[in-house]
């Protein structure tokens, strides 16, 4: 143990004090006269000796309050809390939390200029020979590297100030990686951060010995926050003309009810639609709002409110893509059907196409494929229409005339298993208007509907959890309905031809048909999240030739080239660096506009609830590590360390608890020792 203030030790001379009075006690004395002295002699001698024990005692607790009170002034510390930090083998690192968050509003300006003018003052005040790390959540390569003082306070001045979140545990990690990379012995790193919960997560660090952990949290002057969570549509098809409902979702993340809250839904720039929201505190509600797009095309959509001081979070950019036709292709050598619901619709592009000449670019850009009763599929084309359909696409599949079991493949990969041939005449009982498929198809139904009627049909044994759309009268299944991914496969047990059915002629034919092909075209992903999506899959690019992709905003203020490979008959693409911030990024196939993208911060710091400074360290030394100190900007402004350190490892408040409690003992002795 050391002493802050040694000099305040001269006062244990005090001590004498007490001991002076004890030793020369200079009270006089009252004589007593009595005619009998004997018995007075015995009760004196009595009393003699607990009046002794008395004023000893009484004398230690006044020593104890002496001593325990100049040992308060004079700050005791443990010396082992010292900060490694002027050693040449030992590497400093700067952790600036550069998230969201941190733009919340301090006493001063905001949270990150505190943190980084702390760090910069930090950096000044230390040895102009130390090495340092510039840790950030955009964990950026030239910051990765030992930096002299000058290049440290350069990168401070140049730091991205809107980063994503960042486990905690892996920015330790990547340090303690760095340092060993570059040789160093030890480090010690200076955490600068609010220290939110959600992204407070020690798992992914191995704690080191050789590193040296000192927290700086900084605190936000307000932590309440009303942000818009989520955005998603009612129905996945977007159709121009009709009405569409957008589901909002709000939270209020504060203390105080909110009455009145203005929402507005803007698209390409124009108000769509405007509401108004009452929230509870600490609550959430979720609104939902109706839209016409008048038009075809991608529309360029915002969610907005109107919150201080975090803003960051009261947007939701979303694009949403109306296509202009359907693209619906046909496997089979003929179809009297298929073109006659689709072909002469300006609303779809029909296509019939041989299976054995089949192009793969159409079929991955189809919403709606069709296996008709003619196609007998190889592996190969079964394998690109279960790809197809995983990446949204409708699939119709109607069993083959001449042999059922030609497809028996494509069965098995949907999770059915074609028992055998029906050929006992039937018709169909009952319709599944409860589910979604049929809910917004069929109005109302008649008495004695007109349903289709089945001379014959394959039986199907499922493997797997198929929703029944259409059941005949023994039970078997007419029309099964299976979820592949992303898209659905519709599998009919008869054929269209006459032979099989008059699932043709009947009035449910047309519309079944036109809403597996809506279902094909769902309006998918609408927008990408910031820090989080890394990867972006395209099937309606062409595989021949060279490609070159190009990330930019509207103003080609921001360019981004992404890699590229191709798998599986699609093109990933991967962002390696994160966009710079939230909104419309354009993305160009050889300088050709092919598609815009809609980007959004991540909310996982939206809600403001952050570690309790007085768990910060506890939770630190649970996983291990070695926190030397928990100290204020305040403490790093000043020019004496050893003060700043040692008041963090004081144990002055234990001997100022020491000497009370003798000053208590001694009120008790005095008061109730007789």
């Amino acid at each position: 143990m050391r002493f802050l203030y040694p000099n305040m030790l001269w006062g244990l001379f005090a001590l004498l004090i007490p001991i002076l009075i004890h030793l020369f006690n200079f009270r006089r004395h009252k004589l007593v006269y009595f005619s009998n002295t004997a018995v007075l002699r015995s009760i004196q001698q009595e009393n003699a000796k607990t009046r002794k024990l008395k004023y000893l005692v009484t004398l230690l607790l006044r020593c104890l309050f002496i001593a325990a009170l100049v040992l308060a002034f004079a700050f005791p510390y443990h010396p082992e809390k010292q900060l490694n930090v002027n050693t040449s083998d030992n590497l400093i690192g700067v952790y600036v939390d550069n998230s969201m968050s941190m733009k919340g509003q301090s006493q001063r300006t905001t949270l990150i200029e505190d943190a980084r003018q702390s760090a910069r003052d930090l950096v000044h005040k230390l040895n102009p020979s130390n090495r340092y790390l510039l840790m950030t959540n955009s964990f950026e390569v030239q910051n990765e590297y030992p930096m002299n003082q000058e290049e440290m306070l350069d990168q401070l001045d140049r730091m991205n100030p809107d980063g994503s979140p960042a486990d905690m545990g892996e920015v330790i990690d990547r340090f303690e990686m760095l340092a060993k990379q570059h040789g160093f012995n030890s480090s010690t790193l200076f955490l600068y951060s609010d220290f939110q919960r959600n992204t407070f997560d020690l798992s992914a660090a191995k704690a080191d010995t050789a590193l040296q952990v000192v927290v700086v949290p900084m605190v936000p002057e307000y932590k309440s926050n009303l942000y818009i969570d989520s955005v998603w549509l009612s129905s996945p098809i977007v159709q121009p003309g009709l009405t569409n409902d957008l589901n909002v979702r709000i939270v209020n993340q504060g203390d105080k009810e909110v009455k009145g809250l203005p929402v507005s839904f803007t698209m390409n720039g124009a108000m769509a639609a405007s509401t108004t929201v009452d929230l509870e505190k600490n609550g959430e509600v979720e609104i939902e709002m109706q839209f016409v797009v008048d038009g075809t095309g991608e529309q360029l959509c915002s969610v907005s409110l109107t919150d201080h001081p975090i803003t960051f979070d009261d947007a939701y950019d979303f694009v949403l893509s109306v296509k202009n036709k359907l693209n619906v292709v046909e496997l089979g050598s003929e179809s009297p059907y298929g073109s006659l619901v689709f072909d002469d619709d300006e609303q779809f592009h029909y296509t019939l196409m041989e299976p054995s000449r089949f192009d793969l670019s159409a079929l991955s850009q189809a919403q709606l494929l069709i296996v008709n009763e003619t196609a007998n599929l190889n592996e190969t084309l079964l394998q690109t229409l279960l790809d197809a359909i995983s990446e949204g696409a409708s699939l119709v599949v109607f069993p083959a005339l001449d042999n059922p079991k030609n497809n028996s493949y494509l069965y098995g990969r949907l999770g059915l298993t074609l028992m055998e041939v029906d050929t006992n005449a039937t018709a169909t009982e009952d319709l599944a208007l409860q589910h979604a498929f049929f809910s917004d198809m069929i109005l109302d139904l008649p008495q004695h509907p007109d349903l289709p009627k089945v001379k014959r049909h394959i039986r199907l044994k499922s493997n797997g959890i198929p929703a029944t759309l259409l059941t005949l009268q023994n039970a078997d299944p007419l029309l099964l309905s299976e979820q592949v991914g992303k898209g659905q496969a519709f599998i009919f047990a008869t054929a269209l031809s006459p032979a099989w059915s008059d699932l043709a002629d009947n009035a449910l034919f047309v519309p079944t048909m036109v809403k597996t092909a809506l279902l094909g075209a769902q309006a998918g992903r609408i927008s990408y999240t910031i820090g989080t999506d890394k990867m972006l899959v395209l099937n309606d690019i062409g595989l021949v030739g060279d490609r070159r992709f190009l990330f930019a905003n509207a103003d080609r203020s921001f360019e981004l080239m992404p890699s590229s490979e191709v798998r599986n008959n699609k093109v990933y693409l991967y962002l390696n660096d994160n966009l710079p911030s939230a909104g419309f990024y354009e993305l160009l196939v050889n300088d050709t506009l092919n598609r815009v993208t809609a980007w959004n911060e991540s909310r996982v710091e939206s809600r403001m609830d952050f570690i309790d400074r007085d768990d910060i360290e506890p939770e630190f030394e649970k996983a291990g590590f070695n926190v030397a100190a928990v100290l204020d900007t305040t403490d790093l402004a000043t020019d004496d360390w050893v003060e700043a350190m040692a008041r963090q490892s004081s144990q002055w408040k234990l001997f100022a608890l020491i000497a009370l409690l003798a000053l208590l003992g001694e009120i008790v002795v005095l008061r109730f020792w007789k």
